[in-house]
């Protein structure tokens, strides 16, 4: 015999009145049933919609995460493109200095940099570098970055300063009198002498070079020319100003071909040898003052007539 349920009902609108419902106990094993299987797909719908959104969560996490790394890498990418700008520099310098210095060493193309520490490639290795968390490599890749800057700069400032001495001194250089004016021979040195007008002991404040008349005088290094004209006793002179303290004077010439105020470089014609002026024969006085004292001009003349 089947079981049957009787199902009792109350309604509050009418007190007292009372209803009844028999139902089958297949019906009734059906309700439950399917209200259990209701409530079992509900409770694990809910739990897979919650992984799901943990799981949306942790990869939005890790996107942004790879999306902060992404501009970290392209930050320091960047940063190593201004330090090879600055390295290429620093190497075109250092070539520049070299020339200067007449040093033939040969530059090389590729420097090894300094650098230390954990080998980790971000951009190959990006999954296993958020897995480790490790924040010390982007801290320690930073402050590398920043020496690496900073040596560049020290020794970019070092060399511009060793440059710029070398330019002075290759100034210097060209501007001290270190050739023959003329080509011939001394025929009166530097110091005391007998003079050949008075036969007296006397101080002669230069070398007297005896050619060729009209043979070419030459500007003993680069200067400014502060005089060109006749004086007393040298007769037809050229003075040149060459700085850092050198004067030279280049006396008796038949001709002259440069005027005040002229700039000329070593080397340059200035006048034709002569025999103006207080003279025996053509020759060209030749005098060097440094700090306007005379001075042996022979001390600075490099190589032979």
């Amino acid at each position: 015999m089947k079981k049957k349920y009787t199902v009792m009902i109350f309604d509050e609108s009418r007190l007292g009145e009372v209803k009844t419902r028999k139902l089958s106990g297949s019906l009734v094993a059906g309700v439950l049933a399917f209200s259990a299987v209701f409530a079992a797909v509900s409770g694990v719908g809910f739990y897979k919609l919650s992984q799901i959104s943990k799981e949306k969560q942790v990869l939005l996490t890790y996107k942004n995460e790879n999306e902060k790394l992404k501009n970290q890498i392209a930050g320091y990418e960047n940063q190593m493109v201004v330090i090879n700008d600055k390295l290429a520099s620093v190497i075109e310098l250092e070539e520049k200095v070299r020339g200067l210095a007449s040093y033939g060493g040969k530059v090389p193309e590729k420097k090894q940099l300094a650098m230390g520490g954990k080998e980790i490639d971000p951009v190959e290795d990006i999954e296993k570098t958020n897995e480790q968390k490790d924040k010390d490599y982007f801290k320690d890749l930073s402050n590398t970055l920043s020496s690496l800057g900073s040596d560049l700069e020290k020794r970019a400032l070092s060399l511009t300063e060793l440059a710029d001495f070398l330019e002075k001194q290759k100034l210097v250089m060209s501007s001290t009198p270190s050739i023959w004016p003329a080509g011939g021979w001394i025929s009166s040195r530097f110091g005391y002498r007998i003079s050949p007008f008075t036969g007296r002991r006397v101080f002669h404040e230069g070398v007297d070079i005896a050619a060729k008349y009209g043979a070419p005088v030459r500007a003993a290094a680069k200067g400014t020319v502060i005089f060109s004209g006749r004086k007393n006793g040298y007769g037809k002179i050229v003075i040149i100003d060459h700085g850092f303290g050198y004067m030279t004077k280049y006396a008796h010439n038949s001709n002259m071909y440069v005027q005040a105020g002229q700039q000329v470089q070593k080397g340059e014609r200035i006048a034709a040898v002569g025999s103006s002026g207080r003279s025996t024969g053509p020759h060209v006085h030749y005098e060097v003052l440094v700090n306007g004292v005379p001075v042996n001009p022979t001390r600075f003349i490099v190589g032979s007539r």
